[in-house]
């Protein structure tokens, strides 16, 4: 039974796509791999254009612009897009490791006001007085 809806879904997968956003996003690596080599998003869809996409300019823009600020993740294709190569290399280049935590100890470190942290002990925060060590052995 698994294999009937698989099958459909890869049907539906090999179809061409039926918006005019889907079908940009489609071709995306390769509007990426075209725009990387030096192209401008004018040019890019006046190739297009010429080939049969009925977008106009703005829309096109729009759907690029978008579509570049959102990650993407697709299992259709088979490459990576040049702005994932692009960061591949710059992280085989020797950075540090990813620390997800860095934003969060970035504000710890700057929140304005006053923040008790509670390591101290009470008398010596309000009176200024340790305990001796006579004191603590006793005990």
């Amino acid at each position: 039974m698994g294999n009937r809806y698989r099958h459909t879904l890869e049907k539906i997968a090999s179809e061409p796509p039926t918006t005019k956003t889907a079908l940009i996003c489609s071709l995306l690596p390769d509007i990426e791999t075209a725009l990387v080599s030096g192209k401008t998003r004018k040019q890019v869809w006046q190739r297009l254009a010429a080939d049969g996409l009925d977008v106009t300019y703005k829309t096109f823009h729009t759907i690029i612009r978008r579509a570049l600020k959102k990650p993407w993740t697709t299992a259709a294709s088979g490459r990576k897009s040049p702005r994932l190569l692009k960061a591949d290399e710059k992280g085989l280049a020797g950075e540090a490791v990813h620390d997800p935590l860095v934003n969060l100890r970035k504000v710890e470190e700057c929140r304005p006001g006053f923040h008790f942290r509670g390591t101290e002990n009470l008398d010596v925060l309000v009176h200024g007085r340790r305990k001796s060590r006579e004191q603590n052995e006793r005990q």
